[in-house]
């Protein structure tokens, strides 16, 4: 499930918006050098951070679950949480999540590893997965099929009724969420 995107496919996947035309038009192997000059300008602008985030998420596990829920949303940005979040387990990550809003929840998941949301998502409590769902669906539909590429099909059929696979433009539709279309689709059969 979980493999390398393309070079197109990683560059489709940094926004939400479709690509500029002329990056579809490049050779492969410029795509390729596209690819290699954006991650490294990413990894310069990034140096340093991880540690950071780590250091936040050592100190995070120390405060108690009721003040994060009421400091996380008003001090803490969404892309901010996400970094942080990715640093922690599933356990202690749910442990925070549930007491926040869902459009909270929604919007963190977007910056999240889409295999860490998708594990977090597997885990809410039932009553909390379709809003999240339907936030991420209507919010940030593409992330949301990258983060369910990595739910099983079982899980996936809470989906089914929230995602119209035909609204998707499919120039902005990677194989990975090709593929969930496509599950979606078959459960919905």
């Amino acid at each position: 499930m979980s493999k390398q995107p393309s070079d197109l496919e990683y560059l489709i996947e940094l926004t939400e918006d479709s690509i500029p035309t002329f990056i579809r038009e490049l050779p492969t192997h410029e795509q390729k050098e596209l690819r290699g000059y954006i991650e490294s300008i990413v990894k310069r602008d990034e140096t340093g951070l991880d540690k950071l985030f780590e250091s936040m998420s050592m100190m995070m596990k120390f405060i108690p679950n009721f003040i994060l829920h009421s400091l996380t949303p008003k001090y803490i940005e969404p892309s901010i949480a996400a970094r942080i979040t990715n640093k922690l387990t599933v356990k202690q990550a749910l442990g925070v999540t549930v007491g926040l809003p869902i459009e909270y929840i929604g919007e963190t998941s977007i910056y999240l590893e889409s295999q860490h949301a998708a594990n977090i998502l597997v885990g809410l409590k039932q009553k909390m997965v379709k809003p999240v769902l339907e936030y991420v669906n209507n919010k940030h539909p593409l992330k949301g099929l990258d983060i369910l590429e990595h739910v099983p099909n079982g899980f996936l059929q809470i989906a089914v009724p929230i995602i119209d696979p035909s609204s998707f433009d499919k120039t902005n539709v990677t194989s990975g969420r090709r593929d969930v279309l496509t599950r979606i689709e078959q459960l919905a059969r």
